[in-house]
C-alpha cells in the first residue's frame, strides 16, 4: 500500500525540531517500510510502498523537493493522441519548479501527485496537491509541526487524535457537506486539489498561507472555448486517448470496470493495444430484468481484451463487512467497499493487475448531467439567436418539458445571475429520516463556500455538475488490508487534468451535439466504440436491488442504525427509522437509498464518535 507522511516546521524553533524528531522516530518504530526520502532543515518526507513505475518518487535537483505519485509531461499539442510520457526533472525543470514555488507543475505536468518543495535561497517551503488526482493530502498540526499525510490510520498509529466537526456532520445529513468549506474532522483539513500550502519565516515570525493554483474556473486556457463540434471532437479524442494510453503504460497488467455503457466502452477503446495485459470485468444481476452483459461483450470484443463476467446478487452482499471499514476522513460507500474487498481482490490476484481503470467522470465530463444548463449558458454567451430556439427545443425533447418552459427558465436564471442547484424539496424527499430540527434549519443549497467557487458572482451549478466528484474527498484507501499489502491503484482517465480542462473548454451545447445525450463524445469516439453502443440512449439497471438488500439485511440495519451514534446524537428521526426498519406494513415513502446513505455515515462516524477517543488502527 502506497503511503506518505511529510513534516514541515520552523527549523529555528528547538521545540518544533524536537517534536519532528520524535514523530520521525515513532514512524520508524511502527514499520521498517517507512523510509526517509527527502530531508532538509525544517522539512522531512517519509514514504512506504512506493513501486515502479506508476507510483514513483520524483526528486527535484539541488534539494529542491520531491514529488510523490504519478507524474506525466504535459503535451502542448491539443490534437496529438500520442501517449503521455513520464516527466523527468532535469536542471531546468528543477529550477522552474523552485522559482515558481511549484506552480510550474500545474501547466507543464499532470498526474496524481503531491509535491513537497524547498527554496533555500528564498526561505520558502510548500506542499502542493495536483488539480484532479485521487491521492489524498491531509494536513494536521501537532505541537507546532505541520504534518501532511495520505492515510489517516498512520496518524492514529502515531497516537494523534481527531474529533468530528459538528458543522460537517449536520451538513452531511442533508447532502450538503460537499459544497461547504467545513473539514470533516476538527484537527485535520484537506489540501484541496490544485491548492498549495506555503510556509516562510521572516522578521515577524513563522507564517503559513494557502493559495489556489488551479480551479475549474481558472486555469490556463479556460477562456479559450472550443465551440466548433468538429474541432471539439478532435481535441476531446486526442486528449483523452493520449492521457489513457500514458496512464496505461505505467502498468504491466490492469483491470477495467466495463458496464457496456458509453463511458466505460470509450475507455475500452482507448486502452486497446496500450498495455501488456488488459482484462475487463462486468458485474451483472442473475435475477435482474435487464442485463448489461451483451453490451459489455460487444465492447470487450471490439477492444480485443479478456472479459470476465461476475454475478452480483443482493443476497450475496454481506453488510457486516462494513464493520471492518478502515477509518477515513469522510464517509465511503459501503457497497463499493464490499465489491472491492470481495470481487476486485479476487480479480486482482487472478490477473496480477496493479490498477483498476474505469469510465468514472463520463456522465459529468460529457455533460450528460448538465444538459439543463445548455440553454442559459448559450444565452449568456450569444444572446438571442435562432440557434437558441433550436437548442431549447432539443433540450425540451430530452427533458420532457415544453420549449417555452425551457426558454423562460433560462431567462430567469440569466437575469437573476443565479443557477438552480439541487431543489430544496428534492433534498428533503431524500432526507426523510433526518431529525426534524436539522430539516427545519435547512435552507436549500443557496450558496457554495468551497474554496474553488468563493468570490463568484453567481453559484456556478452548471460548472459544479460538470466536474463530477472532484469536490469530494478522494476515496483512495477503501480496502481492508494490512498496510504493507499490495493494493491496486484506482485510475479514472476522464478525471485526469488534461481531460477535465479540455472538456470544460467545450460548451454544454456543443457537448449536446445534434440534440443527443453525450452527442459530441459519440461522434469523437465513433471508431473506438461499437456502433450499437453509440446508438444506445439508455442504461440497463438492476431494479429492486436495494429493496432486496434491505429485506435481507434488516436485522443488521436495525441493530446498527437504531443503536448507532447518529441516532444517539439526535441526527436521525429515531421513531420514523424504527417504523421504516420494522417488518410490518408502513405508509412511509423513504427511499432505500437514503437508508444506505445514512449507513455509510454511521459506519464512518463510529470511528470518531463511537468512543471518547479514536482508537489506533
Amino acid at each position: 500500500m502506497f503511503r506518505y507522511l511529510g513534516m514541515v516546521w520552523d527549523d529555528t524553533s528547538p521545540q518544533q525540531q524536537q517534536e519532528a524528531q520524535r514523530i520521525a522516530q515513532r514512524l520508524r518504530e511502527l514499520s521498517p517500510a517507512w523510509r526517509l526520502e527527502f530531508s532538509v532543515p525544517g522539512m522531512q518526507v517519509f514514504c512506504a510502498g512506493a513501486r515502479d513505475p506508476a507510483l514513483q518518487l520524483h526528486r527535484v535537483g539541488d534539494q529542491g523537493g520531491i514529488v510523490i505519485g504519478t507524474l506525466l509531461a504535459r503535451s502542448r499539442d491539443l490534437f496529438s493522441p500520442a501517449p503521455a510520457e513520464q516527466l523527468r526533472f532535469d536542471a531546468a525543470h528543477s529550477q522552474r519548479f523552485v522559482q515558481s514555488r511549484g506552480q510550474w507543475l500545474i501547466d507543464h505536468a499532470w498526474g496524481d501527485y503531491v509535491a513537497f518543495g524547498h527554496d533555500a535561497g528564498g526561505g520558502y517551503k510548500w506542499v502542493l496537491k495536483d488539480p484532479t488526482g485521487l491521492l489524498p493530502c491531509l494536513h494536521t498540526e501537532f505541537r507546532g509541526v505541520s504534518i501532511f499525510f495520505s492515510r489517516i490510520a498512520d496518524c492514529l498509529d502515531l497516537q494523534l487524535r481527531f474529533t468530528v466537526n459538528e458543522v460537517f456532520l449536520r451538513s452531511l445529513m442533508m447532502i450538503e457537506a460537499t459544497f461547504q468549506d467545513a473539514p470533516s474532522l476538527n484537527e485535520a483539513s484537506p489540501v484541496r486539489r490544485g491548492e498549495c500550502m506555503e510556509f516562510k519565516r521572516d522578521h515577524s515570525g513563522w507564517h503559513r498561507s494557502r493559495k489556489l493554483y488551479w480551479t475549474p474556473v481558472a486555469y490556463t486556457g479556460a477562456e479559450d472555448l472550443i465551440e466548433d463540434p468538429q474541432t471539439a471532437a478532435r481535441a476531446m479524442h486526442s486528449v483523452i486517448k493520449g492521457a489513457t494510453a500514458g496512464l496505461a503504460r505505467l502498468h504491466r497488467s490492469l483491470l477495467l470496470r466495463l458496464s457496456g455503457g458509453l463511458d466505460s466502452s470509450i475507455m475500452a477503446g482507448c486502452l486497446k493495444g496500450t498495455t501488456g495485459r488488459f482484462t475487463a470485468y462486468t458485474y451483472f444481476s442473475p435475477v435482474g430484468r435487464s442485463d448489461e452483459r451483451p453490451w459489455a461483450r460487444l465492447a470487450a470484443a471490439h477492444a480485443g481484451c479478456e472479459h470476465i463476467e461476475f454475478p452480483l446478487h443482493a443476497f450475496d452482499m454481506d453488510l457486516t463487512l462494513g464493520l471492518r471499514m478502515p477509518p477515513s476522513p469522510e464517509p465511503s460507500p459501503l457497497l463499493g467497499f464490499i465489491q472491492r474487498n470481495t470481487v476486485e481482490r479476487e480479480l486482482m490476484e487472478r490477473t496480477q493487475a496493479s490498477a483498476i481503470f474505469s469510465g468514472d467522470g463520463g456522465d459529468s465530463g460529457f455533460c450528460s448531467d448538465s444538459v439543463v444548463f445548455a440553454v442559459p449558458e448559450f444565452l449568456r454567451q450569444h444572446g438571442v439567436t435562432p440557434r437558441l430556439f433550436r437548442l431549447a427545443s432539443q433540450v425540451a425533447l430530452l427533458t420532457e418539458k415544453s420549449s417555452w418552459t425551457v426558454l423562460t427558465g433560462a431567462v430567469r436564471r440569466v437575469v437573476a445571475k443565479q443557477s438552480a442547484g439541487l431543489p430544496r424539496d428534492r433534498v428533503l424527499a431524500a432526507s426523510q429520516l433526518v431529525s426534524p430540527e436539522i430539516k427545519h434549519a435547512f435552507q436549500g443549497h443557496t450558496r457554495v463556500s468551497h474554496p474553488w467557487f468563493q468570490g463568484q458572482r453567481r453559484v456556478p451549478w452548471d460548472k459544479i455538475r460538470r466536474i463530477g466528484t472532484l469536490m469530494m474527498a478522494p476515496d483512495y484507501y477503501s480496502m481492508a488490508v494490512p498496510a504493507d499489502a499490495p493494493v491496486p491503484e484506482i485510475v479514472s482517465p476522464l478525471y485526469s487534468q488534461p481531460a477535465i480542462e479540455v472538456l470544460l473548454r467545450i460548451p454544454i451545447h456543443t457537448h449536446f451535439h445534434r440534440g443527443r445525450d453525450r452527442g459530441l463524445a459519440r461522434m469523437a469516439f465513433a471508431a473506438d466504440v461499437p456502433e450499437p453502443i453509440l446508438r444506445r440512449l439508455w442504461k440497463d439497471r438492476a431494479p429492486g436491488f436495494h429493496d432486496q438488500l434491505l429485506e435481507r439485511e434488516r436485522p443488521f440495519l436495525k441493530e446498527t442504525l437504531l443503536d448507532g451514534v447518529l441516532a444517539r446524537n439526535g441526527l436521525l428521526d429515531r421513531p420514523l427509522l424504527e417504523e421504516v426498519l420494522s417488518t410490518g406494513p408502513t405508509k412511509n415513502t423513504v427511499f432505500p437509498g437514503e437508508i444506505f446513505r445514512h449507513l455509510d455515515s454511521e459506519l464512518w462516524a463510529r470511528h470518531w464518535l463511537g468512543n471518547s477517543s479514536a482508537q489506533p488502527s
